[in-house]
């Protein structure tokens, strides 16, 4: 894993040479995500910029930018390619000659072969740039699940981009301007969505879509989309479990070739072990597996996670995460960039940092809910249609003030909790409903928290921009493999794996999701959906596969998730940090929030009459973000390994001839 960066001046016909030490400033932001080598490429117009976590071929051959034989093309490149070495096969037998053993070398020499169509060939989590000389073009490639990021600023002649945001803010001439309709979003779901960032002017590549800039301007395309097999098939649960286990047997094979050490993240839950499961049984010898406790009980899935590693045989590893964490805010802020409210971000940055004390690439399980129907919210999809039969005075006069009534709960899943993101979400129709139970900010409390000019420029629908990438599904689907589109197509790649991304990459620690490897999702995406969810259970053809290897109550247990004890660390330990941070003047600055409304909430969370700890840690996130990024009265806390300095390479005029 690495971190590319970039400037391209694509309208002037006799463009200047960029000042070098603008390329050394964004590529050196990137440092945590690749200390191991960095380069840079300077031409006219042109800045190409890169830092290397060695995985693959170790060697200096592996340094990039990279160019192809007669570099006539560069590429600087994020991720792993899985297949690359039977592309490279297929590449050789066309005539191709390589000099590395890298993927990165088969995507330059694939792009030689086969043009922009080689985008479609690579099974991989990947986000590169590749300027083509002969062209005088750049193309931009974001992977079709969105697992890699890439952001960009476009100001009509000139474009930067950057596995990261804080790549192009390294220029001080692009400015830190909040977008409020991202914020919206933000404070909607404790996530922004693509192609906004939470930056005004600053831009993000959807999954499965490219960026090409030439004289002629800027263009975007989609090249990928989710590999939906053309009808419904008509598969028995047997060959669901069946064609899963293999698929996942091949696709952690393929993910576990590194020339670094390797191990596994394993919470204990279904996918994780399954993840591990695939590992032993591809002969792996002396698995490293890692977790990450609590030591609030009803959070703590520690001894599950222990109780499968002594099964597989494991040398596991086990930390804790306190409440003391408070102090890691900022740091946790400044790598996420954009403002992310996932509090599982917090236990992972802690598990990444043991990660990384061991091995430089560990497996995951992540992606596999959305695949295999695991979370609880697609029951609640299930009854929210029966559930809008009971007559609306009843529901809005009778079942919300119960539940309104009822005491506020501290332990994970409280009932509480879940039931009044219940009624608030069945109050929306089909689909909708399904995207509002992941709501922090209710619409009742958006009215009330927001100030009118905030209301009135945050008037894009958040849960209808959810919703509505249903329409890139094909029309066969039924509702619940609708809500399991939309979670693919909106809730993984914008909050899922931006967590994943920028917290094991704050320690350089690459995380490989098999579950999200292109054949597993051809597998999940072509089953019945009867087979994946019944009866309020998920995940069937995965517990089908773990029953035959863990004890029952392992593979039947509730699902639990990675969350931290938010509710009893707002209401205790963290009370100071919400006070010193959650002002008057907070609110003042933003102009976006109802002092008055925000203190409320405060008192209800501290006395425990209100239950606001979604909503509260989204703000406090907010006001640290603001601090970093916006008003720059703190520096970014960037965690900064020791690293290899920038190798400069300088090029002529970037025209040829055709």
């Amino acid at each position: 894993m690495c971190g590319i960066a970039g400037f391209f001046s694509y309208r002037a016909s006799s463009p200047e040479v960029p000042p070098v030490d603008l390329g050394r400033q964004m590529v050196n932001s990137l440092t945590h995500r690749g200390p191991d080598d960095g380069g840079l490429l300077v031409a006219p117009g042109l800045l190409l910029g890169h830092r290397r976590l060695s995985i693959l071929d170790l060697s200096a051959e592996g340094h990039q930018p990279m160019p192809d034989g007669d570099e006539t093309c560069w590429i600087v490149y994020n991720g792993e390619i899985y297949n690359f070495q039977e592309l490279r096969v297929e590449l050789e037998a066309a005539g191709h000659s390589f000099r590395s053993r890298t993927d990165t070398e088969v995507i330059i020499a694939g792009y030689r072969q086969w043009g922009r169509n080689v985008a479609s060939r690579l099974n991989g989590m990947f986000a590169f740039a590749l300027w083509d000389r002969r062209e005088d073009s750049l193309w931009l490639v974001r992977d079709t699940v969105g697992i890699k990021p890439l952001f960009y600023r476009d100001d009509g002649s000139s474009l930067w981009f950057g596995s990261e945001i804080k790549a192009i803010l390294a220029d001080t001439s692009v400015l830190r301007r909040p977008d409020l309709q991202g914020l919206d979003t933000f404070l909607t779901f404790g996530y922004v969505a693509a192609p906004a960032t939470g930056f005004e002017g600053i831009r993000q590549l959807l999954p499965g879509e490219s960026l090409v800039a030439n004289r002629q301007g800027v263009s975007r395309q989609r090249w990928g989309q989710l590999p939906y097999p053309s009808s419904p098939t008509h598969w028995t649960a047997a060959e669901c479990a069946d064609r899963l286990e293999t698929s996942v047997d091949a696709a952690v094979r393929r993910q576990m070739v590194s020339d670094v050490p390797l191990g596994a993240l394993l919470s204990g839950g279904l996918d994780s072990s399954a993840v591990v499961r695939s590992m032993r049984r591809a002969n792996a010898k002396n698995i490293d597996t890692f977790t990450m406790g609590f030591d609030e009980g009803s959070f703590d899935e520690s001894p599950y996670a222990a109780r499968v590693a002594e099964h597989y045989g494991t040398r596991h590893h086990s930390g804790r995460a306190a409440s003391d964490v408070s102090q890691l805010l900022p740091t946790l802020v400044s790598h996420a960039e954009e403002p992310l409210a996932d509090n599982s971000m917090i236990p992972f940055f802690l598990l990444a940092r043991q990660v990384r004390r061991e091995v430089t690439v560990a497996l995951s399980g992540d992606g596999a809910d959305e695949l295999l129907a695991g979370y609880s919210t697609y029951s609640a999809s299930q009854w929210a249609p029966r559930y809008r039969l009971i007559p609306g005075v009843v529901r809005r006069h009778l079942i919300e003030r119960v539940v309104d009534w009822l005491p506020v709960s501290t332990k994970k899943y409280g009932a509480t909790s879940l039931l009044r993101r219940f009624v608030t979400g069945a109050a929306e129709p089909a689909l909708r409903d399904h995207c509002s139970w992941r709501r922090f900010v209710s619409p009742q409390l958006r009215e009330r928290l927001y100030t009118k000019p905030f209301l009135q420029l945050a008037d894009e629908d958040p849960v209808g921009q959810y919703a509505g990438t249903v329409a890139e599904a094909p029309d066969w689907l039924s509702p619940l493999q609708q809500q399991l589109h939309v979670d693919l197509a909106f809730h993984l790649p914008n909050d899922m794996l931006v967590k994943v991304d920028r917290m094991s990459m704050a320690h350089g620690l690459e995380v490989r999701v098999p579950m999200l490897d292109q054949e597993v999702i051809e597998t999940c995406l072509a089953m019945p959906p009867q087979h994946k969810r019944s009866g309020g259970r998920g995940k069937l053809p995965l517990r089908s596969i773990m029953i035959r290897d863990l004890p029952p109550d392992l593979v039947n247990r509730r699902k639990a998730g990675f969350l931290a004890p938010l509710e009893l660390w707002l209401r205790g330990p963290w009370q100071p940090l919400l006070r010193e941070l959650l002002t008057e003047e907070f609110t003042e600055k933003t102009g976006m929030l109802q002092w008055s409304v925000v203190h409320e909430m405060l008192r209800d969370q501290a006395s425990g009459t209100g239950d606001y700890a979604y909503p509260l840690f989204a703000l406090l996130v907010l006001a640290i973000w603001w601090k970093t990024w916006i008003t720059e009265e703190g520096s970014p806390n960037i965690l900064t390994p020791k690293y290899s300095p920038v190798v400069v390479r300088e090029l002529g005029s970037r025209e040829m001839s055709q």
